[in-house]
């Protein structure tokens, strides 16, 4: 029993060392819209997040190019709903400091039914998210 225990432990150690979490306060379509809270985990050179706002919740990928730059997408549900496709870059390192990111975003065609007129409303959009992580 104790020998399961400590190769359990030695293996959750290990998993966890090889995965970095991070937490970030700031606004932007990848913190799930006006202001959120953002938690992330990144392996190698690929980073997972999710984030709860004010107004909403998000969920994103990042593939890393170089330490300071990141190509992802983003799946945010606020008010409406919203794909984007973003750059992101770290001024420090990602564990401290200052992140910037572009968002091209887009959001899906709905049916608007205005005046008895059906038309289709899409909207694309260029947004800016700043982050901190302590």
């Amino acid at each position: 029993m104790i020998k399961t225990l400590l190769i359990f432990s030695l293996l959750f150690t290990h998993s966890l060392r090889a995965t970095e979490i991070n937490h970030t306060i700031g606004f932007g379509l990848q913190y799930a819209g006006v202001v959120g809270y953002q938690i992330s985990a990144k392996n190698d050179v690929h980073r997972f997040r999710g984030a709860l706002g004010l107004v909403g919740l998000s969920i994103g990928y990042d593939y890393f190019l170089s330490p300071k730059w990141s190509l992802g997408a983003t799946y945010t549900e606020t008010l409406r709903t919203i794909y984007s496709l973003n750059i992101n870059y770290y001024a420090n390192k990602l564990t401290e400091g200052f992140n910037f990111g572009v968002d091209l975003g887009s959001m899906p065609e709905d049916d608007i039914v205005l005046f008895n007129v059906n038309r289709v409303d899409r909207r694309n959009f260029i947004f800016f998210s700043v982050g901190y992580v302590f």
